[in-house]
């Protein structure tokens, strides 16, 4: 579908006036535009291609979703009220086994209060569980963490957030951050902050951030973390942070991973609302709404997508059929006019 859209905006584009007449600024024009179209395809043909893989991988490997078993997890014995460190040991690895096969996982599964009752004052037990070692997943253990650490725990806790860096929810829910800052800086600073869980910081960031370089640490986390879109409101609170500027950066890094397609909508969003003007962002969601044969993905982008720019556009962009018509007759006309603050057509 994308290679169908883009050979019609394609001859489109050579067929515009002033391509054949010589004159070298609309030929200098059309070839960026021509550039930037070929650019979307590739990123447009990847997607696909990885969409299909999954459903492939999904309907050859027969995929169901497997919910908690309640009735394995409800003949796990309760722990006595001051459990040894091996009874603590015996009913998580209980869990973990009747969690075994399972596949879809709520904060409203059994496994939240089975693990709440370990209580706080064993962190040291349960550090070798944080991490997902391919058949035993730490989803659960993450959520009820903040209550299964408690004030005896902190050094622990501090020594531990590079291996461990899950325990920023601990630091932050137990309103530790001030003292430990310096190890929270020093992580963010690090190459796999990448992967942080960037979200437990995001109402933080004016306690963590008073200097350039601080602010600098925070920013780079934010362009780079594909997560990092929930930095952006603390960020905005910082009078030192230049939010157009690394909106568009965001944007621009996060176009290295197309094939996240969940981070490349948030920065495009963002790239948008406090970027703009943005056409390439706007392009990019606009060729999202009308690319999809699955319906499933089509109506999650829809409700991701057409909401956002209703009120920045007044393009068709509930119609996917009538969509691909006019993205091909006007992709390139896209403009932004400050005036109306929307994105139009040039006239």
């Amino acid at each position: 579908m994308p290679r169908k859209i883009f050979s019609l905006l394609f001859l489109g584009l050579f067929l515009l006036p002033g391509c054949r007449s010589g004159n070298e600024t609309i030929e200098k024009q059309n070839a960026e535009i021509l550039a930037e179209m070929k650019k979307l395809n590739h990123r447009l043909d990847q997607m696909d291609r990885q969409l299909k893989q999954i459903r492939a991988d999904r309907q050859s490997a027969g995929f169901q979703r497997v919910p908690p078993d309640r009735d394995k997890l409800s003949k796990i014995q309760k722990l006595p009220e001051n459990p040894t460190d091996q009874q603590i040991v015996e009913y998580i690895r209980q869990i973990r086994e009747a969690s075994i096969g399972q596949n879809t996982f709520s904060s409203n599964d059994p496994q939240i209060a089975l693990y709440e009752r370990i209580g706080p004052g064993h962190l040291r037990l349960l550090l070798p569980y944080l991490r997902n070692d391919g058949y035993h997943s730490p989803f659960y253990l993450h959520i009820v963490l903040p209550k299964l650490v408690g004030e005896a725990d902190k050094e622990l806790v501090r020594r531990s957030l590079k291996q461990y860096p899950i325990l920023i929810r601990c630091v932050v829910r137990h309103g530790w951050l001030k003292e430990m800052k310096k190890e929270i800086l020093s992580l963010l600073k690090q190459p796999a902050a990448t992967n942080l869980p960037v979200g437990e910081i995001r109402n933080c960031i004016p306690d963590l951030v008073q200097s350039p370089d601080e602010l600098k640490i925070v920013t780079d986390v934010y362009i780079h973390n594909l997560n990092g879109s929930v930095l952006l409101n603390g960020l905005k609170k910082l009078p030192g942070a230049d939010i157009r500027k690394l909106v568009n950066q965001a944007w621009t890094e996060t176009q290295k991973n197309p094939s996240h397609e969940h981070a490349m909508i948030t920065r495009a969003k963002d790239a948008i609302r406090d970027g703009s003007p943005n056409i390439e962002a706007v392009r990019y969601l606009l060729v999202l709404l009308m690319t999809s044969d699955n319906p499933v993905i089509q109506n999650f982008r829809t409700q991701q997508i057409a909401p956002f720019l209703t009120t920045r556009c007044d393009f068709p962009i509930y119609d996917p059929p009538r969509l691909r018509e006019w993205y091909g007759k006007n992709a390139d006309r896209i403009i932004f006019d400050p005036v109306k603050n929307k994105y139009t057509l040039k006239q």
